[in-house]
């Protein structure tokens, strides 16, 4: 039941986002000491071998902790997934499961590895620290396993969030995961 409540709303938080938009090229992260806190509100969709899943979601990083609320279409909270230094826990339909990452616990519940541990980096558009990372011609990036791609909106410019990416898709292994980026606080 849990992984098909987050595949309904994350099949949800995708729908529209029609705006001109442009790569976005990353920026590498020298130390973990540019971990910064941050707050992010947006869609997710995951693409498994044909069957896709999108919700809202609302992020609270403030390292070396992560709480990230999956909500449903009219904002309730659905799941939630908390990451501290001890590991990290997902709370769904009355349940908790528990594990050391996000990517091994996420394969678990939901069949696919969502790389929070690497997404804190790449939703501001940098490369994660201390992972070897290649970038292709395009800004395109491959870390972690994942072929990243960076987008923006083209009229962003003077927009204070610009210098974040708006979307990011990741690839790997017959899975797709996007997330759109609504606002940053």
């Amino acid at each position: 039941m849990t992984a098909r409540c987050l595949a309904l709303l994350l099949a949800l938080l995708l729908a529209g986002c029609a705006s001109r938009e442009m790569p976005f090229a990353p920026r590498q992260a020298a130390t973990a000491a540019l971990d910064q806190p941050f707050k992010v509100s947006g869609r997710l969709s995951a693409n498994l071998d044909g069957k896709g899943h999108v919700a809202n979601f609302d992020w609270r990083h403030q390292p070396p902790q992560d709480e990230v609320a999956i909500n449903s279409p009219l904002g309730n909270t659905v799941a939630k997934v908390l990451r501290d230094a001890g590991g990290v826990t997902l709370l769904a339909d009355g349940k908790s499961w528990q594990a050391d990452d996000v990517e091994s616990l996420t394969l678990k519940v939901l069949g696919w590895p969502l790389p929070l541990s690497n997404l804190v980096w790449w939703i501001r558009g940098m490369q994660a620290p201390g992972e070897a990372g290649r970038l292709d011609a395009d800004g395109n990036l491959e870390q972690q396993g994942w072929h990243i791609r960076f987008i923006r909106d083209a009229d962003a410019d003077a927009d204070a969030d610009s210098r974040y990416p708006k979307r990011v898709e990741m690839q790997r292994e017959g899975l797709t995961v996007k997330v759109v980026v609504q606002s940053w606080q």
